[in-house]
Protein backbone atom coordinates (compact mmCIF):
# COMPACT_ATOMS: atom_id res chain seq x y z
CA UNK A 1 0.00 0.00 0.00
CA UNK A 2 1.29 3.52 -1.30
CA UNK A 3 2.46 5.76 1.64
CA UNK A 4 -0.31 7.96 3.25
CA UNK A 5 1.57 11.30 1.03
CA UNK A 6 1.77 9.00 -2.17
CA UNK A 7 -2.25 8.22 -1.67
CA UNK A 8 -3.31 11.51 -1.07
CA UNK A 9 -1.55 12.89 -3.98
CA UNK A 10 -3.48 9.80 -5.95
CA UNK A 11 -6.77 11.03 -4.39
CA UNK A 12 -6.37 14.90 -5.49
CA UNK A 13 -5.29 13.83 -8.89
CA UNK A 14 -8.48 11.56 -9.44
CA UNK A 15 -10.65 14.25 -7.63
CA UNK A 16 -8.98 17.43 -10.68
CA UNK A 17 -9.37 14.66 -13.69
CA UNK A 18 -12.82 14.46 -12.75
CA UNK A 19 -13.52 17.92 -11.91
CA UNK A 20 -12.44 18.89 -15.00
CA UNK A 21 -13.53 16.39 -17.41
CA UNK A 22 -16.50 15.55 -15.57
CA UNK A 23 -17.92 11.80 -15.68
CA UNK A 24 -15.08 9.01 -16.30
CA UNK A 25 -14.58 5.49 -15.63
CA UNK A 26 -12.53 3.68 -13.94
CA UNK A 27 -10.34 2.07 -17.41
CA UNK A 28 -10.47 5.98 -18.35
CA UNK A 29 -8.86 6.92 -14.93
CA UNK A 30 -6.31 4.24 -14.85
CA UNK A 31 -5.35 4.80 -18.79
CA UNK A 32 -5.16 8.69 -18.28
CA UNK A 33 -3.46 8.91 -15.46
CA UNK A 34 -1.47 5.95 -15.32
CA UNK A 35 -2.33 4.72 -12.15
CA UNK A 36 -2.78 0.58 -11.72
CA UNK A 37 -6.23 -0.77 -11.47
CA UNK A 38 -5.20 -1.99 -8.14
CA UNK A 39 -4.28 0.98 -6.91
CA UNK A 40 -6.70 3.04 -7.99
CA UNK A 41 -9.51 0.27 -6.79
CA UNK A 42 -8.71 1.35 -3.35
CA UNK A 43 -8.26 5.00 -3.87
CA UNK A 44 -11.70 5.15 -5.26
CA UNK A 45 -13.36 3.10 -3.01
CA UNK A 46 -11.76 5.41 -0.09
CA UNK A 47 -13.30 8.63 -2.44
CA UNK A 48 -16.60 6.83 -2.46
CA UNK A 49 -16.81 5.94 1.28
CA UNK A 50 -15.33 9.68 2.31
CA UNK A 51 -18.54 11.17 0.11
CA UNK A 52 -16.13 12.83 -2.56
CA UNK A 53 -17.11 10.44 -5.21
CA UNK A 54 -20.59 9.30 -6.57
CA UNK A 55 -21.69 6.43 -9.11
CA UNK A 56 -23.75 5.25 -11.27
CA UNK A 57 -24.29 1.54 -12.49
CA UNK A 58 -24.33 0.80 -15.64
CA UNK A 59 -25.38 -2.41 -16.71
CA UNK A 60 -24.33 -4.28 -19.99
CA UNK A 61 -25.86 -7.19 -22.03
CA UNK A 62 -23.39 -9.15 -21.49
CA UNK A 63 -20.51 -8.96 -18.86
CA UNK A 64 -20.34 -6.78 -15.93
CA UNK A 65 -21.99 -3.92 -15.49
CA UNK A 66 -19.53 -1.02 -14.75
CA UNK A 67 -19.66 2.02 -12.75
CA UNK A 68 -19.36 6.29 -13.97
CA UNK A 69 -17.64 7.86 -11.45
CA UNK A 70 -18.71 11.58 -10.96
CA UNK A 71 -17.70 14.34 -7.96
CA UNK A 72 -20.09 14.08 -5.24
CA UNK A 73 -22.20 17.91 -6.14
CA UNK A 74 -23.33 17.68 -1.88
CA UNK A 75 -19.73 17.10 -0.64
CA UNK A 76 -18.69 20.85 -0.31
CA UNK A 77 -19.18 24.47 -2.33
CA UNK A 78 -17.41 27.14 -3.58
CA UNK A 79 -18.12 30.65 -4.27
CA UNK A 80 -16.95 32.68 -6.93
CA UNK A 81 -17.55 36.24 -7.01
CA UNK A 82 -16.27 39.14 -9.83
CA UNK A 83 -15.66 42.65 -8.38
CA UNK A 84 -16.22 45.35 -11.07
CA UNK A 85 -16.88 48.82 -11.68
CA UNK A 86 -20.89 48.23 -12.53
CA UNK A 87 -21.33 45.33 -10.21
CA UNK A 88 -20.38 42.95 -7.52
CA UNK A 89 -21.80 39.62 -8.50
CA UNK A 90 -21.28 36.59 -6.67
CA UNK A 91 -22.22 32.68 -7.36
CA UNK A 92 -22.41 29.76 -5.06
CA UNK A 93 -21.49 26.79 -7.01
CA UNK A 94 -21.64 23.14 -5.80
CA UNK A 95 -18.56 20.40 -5.65
CA UNK A 96 -19.61 20.02 -9.61
CA UNK A 97 -19.24 23.52 -10.39
CA UNK A 98 -23.29 23.83 -11.18
CA UNK A 99 -24.85 27.19 -9.98
CA UNK A 100 -26.76 26.97 -6.92
CA UNK A 101 -27.46 30.61 -6.41
CA UNK A 102 -26.59 34.12 -7.09
CA UNK A 103 -26.25 37.46 -6.07
CA UNK A 104 -25.66 40.94 -7.24
CA UNK A 105 -24.75 44.50 -5.81
CA UNK A 106 -24.69 47.54 -8.09
CA UNK A 107 -22.38 49.71 -7.78
CA UNK A 108 -23.29 53.40 -8.37
CA UNK A 109 -21.05 56.18 -8.44
CA UNK A 110 -20.47 57.18 -4.83
CA UNK A 111 -20.04 53.40 -4.27
CA UNK A 112 -16.78 53.69 -6.19
CA UNK A 113 -14.11 53.55 -3.26
CA UNK A 114 -12.93 50.95 -0.73
CA UNK A 115 -15.38 51.23 1.89
CA UNK A 116 -18.40 50.64 -1.36
CA UNK A 117 -16.81 47.72 -2.14
CA UNK A 118 -16.38 46.56 1.11
CA UNK A 119 -20.14 46.36 2.01
CA UNK A 120 -20.97 45.19 -1.35
CA UNK A 121 -18.38 42.09 -0.93
CA UNK A 122 -19.74 41.69 2.79
CA UNK A 123 -23.26 41.47 1.63
CA UNK A 124 -22.60 38.66 -1.30
CA UNK A 125 -20.79 36.57 0.86
CA UNK A 126 -23.45 37.08 3.79
CA UNK A 127 -26.07 36.09 1.17
CA UNK A 128 -24.17 33.47 -0.66
CA UNK A 129 -22.33 31.62 2.40
CA UNK A 130 -23.44 27.81 3.16
CA UNK A 131 -21.83 25.42 6.03
CA UNK A 132 -20.11 22.93 3.79
CA UNK A 133 -18.11 26.04 2.31
CA UNK A 134 -14.65 25.04 0.46
CA UNK A 135 -13.32 28.57 0.26
CA UNK A 136 -14.23 31.72 -1.55
CA UNK A 137 -12.96 33.25 -4.83
CA UNK A 138 -12.33 37.08 -5.79
CA UNK A 139 -11.88 38.28 -8.65
CA UNK A 140 -11.01 41.84 -9.52
CA UNK A 141 -10.22 44.42 -12.46
CA UNK A 142 -6.75 46.54 -11.65
CA UNK A 143 -3.74 45.40 -10.37
CA UNK A 144 -3.64 42.35 -8.16
CA UNK A 145 -1.22 41.06 -6.25
CA UNK A 146 -0.55 38.94 -3.04
CA UNK A 147 -4.22 38.95 -2.66
CA UNK A 148 -4.42 42.85 -2.32
CA UNK A 149 -6.17 45.06 -5.11
CA UNK A 150 -3.33 47.59 -5.51
CA UNK A 151 -4.92 49.93 -7.46
CA UNK A 152 -8.05 49.92 -9.80
CA UNK A 153 -8.54 53.14 -11.42
CA UNK A 154 -11.89 52.22 -12.74
CA UNK A 155 -13.14 51.12 -9.77
CA UNK A 156 -11.59 54.06 -7.65
CA UNK A 157 -9.68 51.53 -4.86
CA UNK A 158 -6.30 51.54 -3.57
CA UNK A 159 -4.75 49.26 -1.38
CA UNK A 160 -7.53 46.91 -0.94
CA UNK A 161 -7.53 43.50 0.86
CA UNK A 162 -10.71 41.31 0.38
CA UNK A 163 -8.96 38.78 2.79
CA UNK A 164 -8.93 41.58 5.67
CA UNK A 165 -12.69 42.35 4.47
CA UNK A 166 -13.77 38.81 4.96
CA UNK A 167 -11.41 38.30 8.08
CA UNK A 168 -13.76 35.27 9.49
CA UNK A 169 -13.13 33.16 5.91
CA UNK A 170 -10.24 31.32 6.44
CA UNK A 171 -9.66 30.06 2.54
CA UNK A 172 -10.04 33.06 0.21
CA UNK A 173 -8.09 33.81 -3.46
CA UNK A 174 -7.91 37.07 -5.02
CA UNK A 175 -6.96 37.07 -8.53
CA UNK A 176 -7.02 39.27 -11.62
CA UNK A 177 -10.70 39.00 -13.46
CA UNK A 178 -8.72 38.37 -16.40
CA UNK A 179 -6.66 35.54 -14.88
CA UNK A 180 -10.17 34.33 -13.94
CA UNK A 181 -11.24 34.08 -17.66
CA UNK A 182 -8.08 32.04 -18.10
CA UNK A 183 -8.72 29.93 -15.88
CA UNK A 184 -11.97 29.04 -16.76
CA UNK A 185 -11.23 28.69 -20.34
CA UNK A 186 -8.37 26.19 -19.46
CA UNK A 187 -10.06 24.05 -18.18
CA UNK A 188 -11.11 23.23 -21.95
CA UNK A 189 -8.57 24.09 -24.06
CA UNK A 190 -5.20 21.67 -23.72
CA UNK A 191 -3.09 24.33 -25.00
CA UNK A 192 -0.91 27.67 -24.53
CA UNK A 193 -3.55 30.51 -25.43
CA UNK A 194 -4.04 33.75 -25.07
CA UNK A 195 -7.05 35.88 -23.26
CA UNK A 196 -8.04 38.91 -23.88
CA UNK A 197 -10.97 41.32 -22.25
CA UNK A 198 -12.30 43.64 -23.84
CA UNK A 199 -14.40 46.71 -23.05
CA UNK A 200 -13.98 50.20 -21.22
CA UNK A 201 -10.74 48.53 -20.42
CA UNK A 202 -8.33 46.39 -21.91
CA UNK A 203 -6.80 42.99 -19.64
CA UNK A 204 -4.95 39.67 -20.96
CA UNK A 205 -3.75 36.85 -19.29
CA UNK A 206 -1.61 34.15 -20.84
CA UNK A 207 -1.98 30.41 -20.38
CA UNK A 208 1.40 28.34 -20.84
CA UNK A 209 3.21 25.82 -19.27
CA UNK A 210 -0.45 25.18 -17.36
CA UNK A 211 0.05 28.70 -15.14
CA UNK A 212 -1.17 31.66 -15.40
CA UNK A 213 0.67 34.87 -16.31
CA UNK A 214 -0.91 38.38 -16.23
CA UNK A 215 -0.45 40.82 -18.58
CA UNK A 216 -1.62 44.26 -18.08
CA UNK A 217 -1.87 44.96 -21.97
CA UNK A 218 -4.38 48.30 -21.22
CA UNK A 219 -1.36 49.74 -20.32
CA UNK A 220 1.09 48.56 -22.75
CA UNK A 221 2.34 52.01 -24.35
CA UNK A 222 1.09 52.23 -27.72
CA UNK A 223 1.89 55.78 -28.80
CA UNK A 224 3.90 58.98 -27.38
CA UNK A 225 0.50 60.53 -27.37
CA UNK A 226 -3.14 60.26 -25.17
CA UNK A 227 -3.40 61.03 -21.46
CA UNK A 228 -4.63 57.88 -19.78
CA UNK A 229 -6.55 58.19 -16.71
CA UNK A 230 -3.44 55.89 -14.69
CA UNK A 231 -1.11 58.70 -15.81
CA UNK A 232 0.67 57.37 -18.18
CA UNK A 233 0.93 58.56 -21.99
CA UNK A 234 -0.24 56.36 -24.51
CA UNK A 235 -1.77 53.68 -23.14
CA UNK A 236 -3.34 50.80 -25.21
CA UNK A 237 -6.36 51.69 -23.75
CA UNK A 238 -6.55 55.25 -24.38
CA UNK A 239 -6.51 54.46 -28.54
CA UNK A 240 -8.35 51.38 -28.51
CA UNK A 241 -10.79 50.25 -26.03
CA UNK A 242 -14.45 50.95 -26.39
CA UNK A 243 -13.70 54.95 -25.26
CA UNK A 244 -11.48 55.27 -28.18
CA UNK A 245 -14.66 53.47 -30.54
CA UNK A 246 -16.65 55.60 -28.47
CA UNK A 247 -14.73 58.91 -29.40
CA UNK A 248 -15.02 58.04 -33.05
CA UNK A 249 -19.05 57.52 -33.50
CA UNK A 250 -19.42 60.55 -31.56
CA UNK A 251 -16.87 62.49 -33.88
CA UNK A 252 -15.41 64.54 -30.83
CA UNK A 253 -12.94 64.52 -28.05
CA UNK A 254 -13.74 63.26 -24.15
CA UNK A 255 -11.55 63.42 -21.41
CA UNK A 256 -10.44 60.05 -20.36
CA UNK A 257 -10.25 60.51 -16.73
CA UNK A 258 -13.57 62.28 -16.64
CA UNK A 259 -14.79 59.22 -19.15
CA UNK A 260 -13.68 56.47 -16.58
CA UNK A 261 -14.77 58.98 -13.13
CA UNK A 262 -18.49 59.96 -15.11
CA UNK A 263 -19.21 57.22 -17.12
CA UNK A 264 -21.88 55.82 -15.77
CA UNK A 265 -23.61 59.36 -15.18
CA UNK A 266 -22.53 60.87 -18.55
CA UNK A 267 -21.43 58.10 -20.72
CA UNK A 268 -23.40 54.56 -20.05
CA UNK A 269 -26.71 54.82 -22.03
CA UNK A 270 -24.20 55.91 -25.40
CA UNK A 271 -21.91 52.80 -24.91
CA UNK A 272 -25.11 50.71 -24.43
CA UNK A 273 -26.01 52.23 -27.82
CA UNK A 274 -22.80 51.60 -29.02
CA UNK A 275 -22.60 47.98 -28.05
CA UNK A 276 -26.60 47.47 -29.34
CA UNK A 277 -25.56 48.81 -32.93
CA UNK A 278 -22.59 46.50 -32.88
CA UNK A 279 -24.46 43.63 -31.69
CA UNK A 280 -27.07 43.87 -34.34
CA UNK A 281 -25.58 45.58 -37.28
CA UNK A 282 -21.90 45.94 -37.18
CA UNK A 283 -21.67 47.63 -40.48
CA UNK A 284 -22.86 50.27 -39.27
CA UNK A 285 -19.99 51.07 -36.49
CA UNK A 286 -17.09 49.00 -38.34
CA UNK A 287 -15.56 52.24 -39.40
CA UNK A 288 -15.31 53.26 -35.70
CA UNK A 289 -13.95 49.84 -34.58
CA UNK A 290 -11.15 49.55 -37.60
CA UNK A 291 -9.65 53.15 -36.54
CA UNK A 292 -9.38 52.09 -32.74
CA UNK A 293 -8.20 48.28 -33.70
CA UNK A 294 -5.27 49.40 -36.07
CA UNK A 295 -3.53 49.93 -32.67
CA UNK A 296 -4.63 47.25 -30.66
CA UNK A 297 -3.35 44.68 -33.50
CA UNK A 298 0.44 46.42 -33.47
CA UNK A 299 0.35 45.31 -29.57
CA UNK A 300 -1.94 42.42 -29.64
CA UNK A 301 0.34 41.09 -32.50
CA UNK A 302 3.52 41.41 -30.58
CA UNK A 303 2.08 39.45 -27.55
CA UNK A 304 1.38 36.50 -29.81
CA UNK A 305 5.15 36.45 -31.67
CA UNK A 306 6.62 37.13 -27.79
CA UNK A 307 4.27 34.15 -26.43
CA UNK A 308 4.17 31.66 -29.34
CA UNK A 309 0.30 31.19 -28.48
CA UNK A 310 -1.33 29.56 -31.16
CA UNK A 311 -5.14 30.50 -30.11
CA UNK A 312 -6.11 34.11 -28.73
CA UNK A 313 -10.21 34.16 -27.09
CA UNK A 314 -11.54 37.36 -26.54
CA UNK A 315 -14.39 37.74 -24.02
CA UNK A 316 -15.62 41.00 -21.77
CA UNK A 317 -18.75 43.21 -22.32
CA UNK A 318 -17.63 45.03 -24.74
CA UNK A 319 -17.29 41.73 -27.33
CA UNK A 320 -20.94 41.60 -28.49
CA UNK A 321 -19.76 40.86 -32.21
CA UNK A 322 -17.53 38.14 -33.83
CA UNK A 323 -16.49 40.48 -36.55
CA UNK A 324 -14.77 42.68 -34.31
CA UNK A 325 -12.97 39.65 -33.86
CA UNK A 326 -12.24 39.58 -37.38
CA UNK A 327 -11.05 42.34 -37.91
CA UNK A 328 -8.33 42.09 -35.54
CA UNK A 329 -7.39 38.55 -36.88
CA UNK A 330 -7.10 40.44 -40.59
CA UNK A 331 -5.30 43.75 -39.21
CA UNK A 332 -2.61 41.44 -37.35
CA UNK A 333 -2.25 38.66 -40.36
CA UNK A 334 -1.77 41.49 -42.43
CA UNK A 335 0.34 43.20 -40.41
CA UNK A 336 2.85 40.57 -38.93
CA UNK A 337 5.06 37.61 -40.94
CA UNK A 338 3.18 34.55 -40.63
CA UNK A 339 6.97 33.05 -39.88
CA UNK A 340 6.48 35.36 -36.58
CA UNK A 341 2.99 34.42 -35.72
CA UNK A 342 2.05 31.18 -37.53
CA UNK A 343 -1.58 30.29 -37.95
CA UNK A 344 -3.06 31.46 -35.01
CA UNK A 345 -6.41 31.30 -34.50
CA UNK A 346 -8.96 34.12 -33.31
CA UNK A 347 -12.38 33.16 -31.55
CA UNK A 348 -14.56 34.64 -28.99
CA UNK A 349 -14.59 32.77 -25.32
CA UNK A 350 -17.43 31.02 -23.98
CA UNK A 351 -16.71 31.85 -20.01
CA UNK A 352 -17.76 33.59 -16.84
CA UNK A 353 -15.81 35.19 -13.62
CA UNK A 354 -17.41 33.88 -11.28
CA UNK A 355 -17.12 30.52 -12.53
CA UNK A 356 -12.77 30.65 -13.25
CA UNK A 357 -12.73 32.61 -9.77
CA UNK A 358 -14.69 29.40 -8.07
CA UNK A 359 -12.08 27.12 -9.78
CA UNK A 360 -9.28 28.39 -8.66
CA UNK A 361 -10.42 28.21 -5.42
CA UNK A 362 -11.45 24.88 -5.79
CA UNK A 363 -7.82 23.98 -7.46
CA UNK A 364 -6.25 25.30 -4.30
CA UNK A 365 -7.79 24.31 -1.15
CA UNK A 366 -9.03 20.75 -2.45
CA UNK A 367 -5.70 19.21 -0.76
CA UNK A 368 -6.85 21.48 2.71
CA UNK A 369 -9.99 18.83 3.06
CA UNK A 370 -8.50 15.31 1.42
CA UNK A 371 -7.26 13.04 3.67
Amino acid sequence: MPSPLLRKENKIKILRYILKNGKTTRNQLASNLNLAHSTLSYIIDELLDEGFLVFEEIKKERGRPYQILSVNPEKFTAIGVKVGREEVRGVLFDASMNPLKEHRVQILSGMRNNDGYTRALRETIEQLHSENLLGVGICSSGIVKEGKVIVSHVMNVKDWDPRKVLKDLERILVMNDSDALCREISQRVNADFLLVSYGIGIGASLWKDKRIHHLEMGHMLASSEGKCYCGQTGCLEYHSSEYAVLKSCLGKEIDFEDFITSEEEKYRQTIEELREKARKDFDSVKVHYEKAFKTFSVILGNVIMGSGVSRVFFAGEGVVNEEMIKILEEMVRARFNRDFVGEVQFQVANANWMLGAARAVVDKYLPYIVK
